[in-house]
């Protein structure tokens, strides 16, 4: 441990010489940076502790309010007061509400169906066709554009092939090569 002290003589009393002053300055000014930094060790550990304790708390509670939240029974009424629909929990609504909303009327853009000319689908029914014609639309161009290589290379290697053959029929290099066919 490394202390960097510095001490000030302001006055000295009459009963004490410098040396006597000097130690127990020397003593006063160690004690209190030990002291300031065991408080600060200390304060550090005692606000990790609170804050590790907090936050389970925090979340003990949060889980159990939303636990309550989702066990409880849930009434709809109309304007008047009057009870329309009761639910046993609140998971009850929410599957309901799904339900509604992956069955719900929908147009060739997914957006809810008003009622106007065009097609109409349920919307779990359009979100499903929707990624099989992007699946289907992305594996088809991968599947032409890979043949369509391949098919680029065959015709090339072909056409090497056959035009050089016939390049050198037309030059007649076999002939001049003196070689039989």
């Amino acid at each position: 441990m490394k202390l960097n002290l510095e001490v000030e003589l302001d006055w000295i009393d009459e009963e004490m010489n410098i040396d006597d002053t000097v130690k127990q300055n020397v003593i006063n000014a160690v004690v209190n940076k030990i002291q300031a930094k065991i408080e600060s060790q200390v304060e550090k550990s005692i606000n990790a502790i609170i804050d590790k304790n907090v936050v389970t708390k925090i979340n003990k509670m949060t889980e159990k309010l939303f636990n309550d939240f989702m066990k409880r029974e849930i009434t709809i009424t109309d304007q008047y007061g009057d009870v329309i629909k009761c639910y046993k929990s609140t998971t009850e609504v929410i599957k309901e509400r799904f339900d509604k909303f992956m069955t719900q009327t929908v147009d060739e853009k997914g957006q809810t169906y008003d009622g106007s000319y065009g097609h109409k689908y349920q919307r779990l029914t359009f979100i499903i066709d929707k990624q099989l014609k992007d699946f289907a639309n992305t594996f088809t161009t991968d599947a032409v554009k890979k043949v369509s290589e391949e098919i680029k290379l065959h015709v090339k290697d072909g056409l090497t092939t056959k035009l050089g053959s016939e390049l050198m029929k037309v030059l007649k290099v076999n002939e001049m090569l003196q070689l039989n066919e």
